[in-house]
């Protein structure tokens, strides 16, 4: 497992500070990806040895992703549980615990704090946070979150459009702990109805005037108002889709339209669609069109 004696997730500095302690414990990070509403997702090895929490001021969500079984909770000197592929824990803030390791694995990890659980509580719920507090969970059994993890491991965190799908399944995975790991959970507000006319419209128009920029949930949340909570699920009953899904097409499609013109150079293309790795421009195109962005301007005579 790992140890988390550091600040809190707020400042970016802290953030650091989190990726230094881990490593100094030994720990290979692999990926972090730093998401725009402070979230924090980070995939990480751990090897032989033994660790410690020694009350963080931030909360961790690790869910197990390959050979889980070589990590154990240690109570005295004693395994007290055993993880397994799949396990979570959920360590909240100021929670102290050891860990020993017989072998390396993986796992990833989501970080938070209080002002994260506070807006997941008044956004999702339409609530005050109250006494929300999280449950301490030492390798337990959660199917919905482990199947995260995997898809957290099997996902490229940095190809086209993926930073926001990043941050609706951070979210997702903070209403999934708030609401399955918490103490008085409330069940979720069903969210009925579309995007008003004039919001739809708002919406496709600024989206196709600034699909050149990263574009983030809460960004688009903040056009019309809403929290990045409900506008996901309005804009997924509005569009047929969610926001990042609906970006994306818009950007291969004005791809596809600029490829058409006279002289037109790839590399800048993928700039203007809001891809910033040509390699990547050219997978997301390829995996749409079925040819690559040079393959499809030669078949249109602009080679």
């Amino acid at each position: 497992m790992q140890d988390h004696s550091c600040s809190p997730l707020a400042p970016a500095s802290s953030r650091l500070d989190i990726v230094d302690v881990l490593r100094s414990a030994g720990l290979d990070q692999q990926r972090l990806l730093e998401l725009d509403r402070g979230q924090t997702l980070a995939q990480w090895q751990n090897r032989k040895g033994q660790v410690h929490y020694e009350r963080p001021r931030h909360h961790v969500l690790s869910i197990y992703t390959s050979h889980g079984d070589r990590a154990s909770r240690l109570v005295n000197g004693h395994a007290v549980s055993r993880g397994f592929s799949g396990a979570v824990c959920l360590l909240p803030a100021g929670s102290r615990s050891t860990w020993g390791i017989s072998g390396q694995f993986e796992f990833v990890h989501l970080y938070f704090n209080d002002r994260d659980l506070a807006q997941c509580a008044e956004q999702t719920w339409d609530c005050e946070p109250g006494h929300l507090q999280l449950q301490e969970r030492y390798h337990a059994e959660d199917p919905l979150l482990a199947q995260a993890g995997q898809l957290l491991a099997m996902t490229d965190w940095q190809a086209p459009g993926q930073a926001l799908a990043m941050e609706h399944l951070a979210q997702w995975l903070l209403v999934q702990v708030v609401s399955r790991h918490a103490i008085a959970p409330r069940a979720t507000p069903e969210v009925r109805g579309q995007l008003s006319r004039r919001y739809r419209r708002l919406l496709e128009d600024r989206i196709d005037a600034e699909l050149d920029q990263p574009l983030t949930l809460a960004t688009l949340a903040g056009w019309v108002n809403l929290s990045p909570y409900h506008f996901a699920r309005l804009f997924r009953a509005t569009f047929g889709c969610a926001p990042y899904q609906y970006i994306q097409e818009q950007r291969l499609l004005r791809a596809r339209r600029l490829l058409q013109a006279p002289g037109s150079k790839i590399t800048a293309v993928g700039l203007a669609c809001g891809f910033g790795d040509p390699s990547q421009f050219s997978r997301a195109f390829r995996k749409r069109f079925g040819v690559t962005p040079s393959q499809y301007r030669m078949a249109s005579g602009r080679g």
